[in-house]
């Protein structure tokens, strides 16, 4: 009996201690990118339950997110589980993913527009028309001035102005900025005067750069190639780091490395101690990359799956810390739930549930339940 019960012992201190680490995250992300698993055509197996799960813990990590696109009713499924997870401090970027064709874009314009009338604008902070489309378009080897990405470019930016005369006649409470997300390589002056806001992916595991000196490689790389190109423009926009983050992982053993540095927790681990509250400190607005490994990129072999806190089954990778520096939320509230019902256009009341580790209780009480299969819970 003294066996299992010290067998018992040892499991109740890994518990506890997977707990520990996961409670001890801090809100010390500017904002989150986030996909909701399955909003994939043509299967679209994304549900409700793990969506609302998601928003909770997001709403733990930072007070923003934003999406990639709007197909398979992710807008509505994430909206709706900001609303379950007890109207959760979450301002939302939505995303509308363009391919070049019009039928694409109509469909996830529709979407995006039936989400906003059905749940408002009060979580919307901007809507991203198009990600990396200027780098698909002109390919490896091309550019964002050459004919294929002025042609791109100019696709774009009418993309964005139908967005713009679509929520125009909705008649909208509030205004939602318009902007698109794209490489930071393809961020160009005329590009910028045509968008509220600008996102640049920044990637210093693809700088081929240690990751001691990634951050700050980072931040000069925003600076040069994208701040400063669209300060030139007369409209100014705000300027974001669409993705920036640290693989922990590779499927192929041979490009695990990526010039001098390794993709490990430990890696990402770096990164974040030296780009979290320094970018922080600085005013960088940034979306870090990812909240959890997305499986369906095995597809394309390499680091591609491995960029999330946590891993594919939701279970926060071991040895990672969030840094300790809390970050404001726009709105000034507290992560959730609200202390009243939602505002907003046809908003509706959701449910008054908790926003607090949702590992908690489930750990204490597995605990107990097997102390009483086993007899011992009289004894203690």
């Amino acid at each position: 009996m003294y066996g299992t019960f010290k067998a018992l012992a040892s499991l109740l201190a890994v518990a506890v201690g997977v707990q520990a680490q996961e409670s001890s995250v801090t809100r010390s992300f500017y904002g989150m990118a986030y996909s909701p698993d399955g909003a994939l055509l043509p299967q679209c197996g994304a549900d409700q339950a793990s969506v609302t799960r998601d928003m909770g813990k997001l709403a733990q990590l930072t007070p923003r997110i934003r999406l990639y696109g709007a197909d398979c009713n992710q807008t509505e499924l994430v909206l709706e589980g900001i609303k379950q997870a007890g109207n959760v401090d979450l301002s939302v970027w939505l995303g509308i993913f363009i391919d070049g064709n019009d039928t694409v874009y109509e469909r996830q314009l529709n979407a995006v527009t039936t989400a906003i009338q059905k749940y408002g604008t009060e979580h919307i902070a901007g809507i991203t028309v198009g990600n990396e489309f200027l780098l698909l378009s002109y390919g490896d080897g091309g550019s964002a001035t050459d004919p294929k990405g002025v042609a791109a470019r100019t696709t774009l930016l009418n993309y964005i102005q139908k967005t713009n005369q679509t929520l125009k006649a909705m008649k909208l409470d509030k205004p939602i900025p318009l902007g698109t997300a794209d490489a930071g390589s393809a961020v160009t002056k005329e590009l910028c005067a045509g968008a509220d806001y600008v996102m640049a992916n920044v990637h210093p595991w693809f700088g081929h750069v240690p990751v001691e000196q990634s951050a700050g490689w980072t931040w000069q790389f925003f600076q040069d190639f994208d701040v400063n190109v669209c300060a030139q423009a007369p409209n100014k926009p705000v300027m974001y780091i669409a993705e920036t983050g640290w693989p922990t992982a590779s499927d192929n053993a041979s490009i695990t490395t990526n010039g001098p540095s390794k993709a490990s927790v430990q890696g990402l681990q770096t990164f974040m101690d030296s780009f979290v509250c320094q970018a922080n400190k600085n005013n960088t607005n940034y979306f870090f990359f990812e909240l959890k490994d997305e499986e369906w990129k095995k597809k394309y072999g390499g680091v591609e799956p491995y960029w999330g806190l946590y891993d594919f089954n939701m279970k926060y990778k071991d040895g990672l810390k969030v840094p300790n520096c809390p970050v404001t939320s726009p709105t000034g509230r507290a992560v959730g739930p609200a202390s009243s019902s939602p505002g907003g256009r046809n908003a509706q009341g959701g449910a008054k549930k908790s926003a607090a580790p949702s590992s908690a209780n489930p750990v204490a009480s597995t605990f107990v339940l097997a102390l009483i299969a086993t007899g011992l819970f009289a004894i203690l």
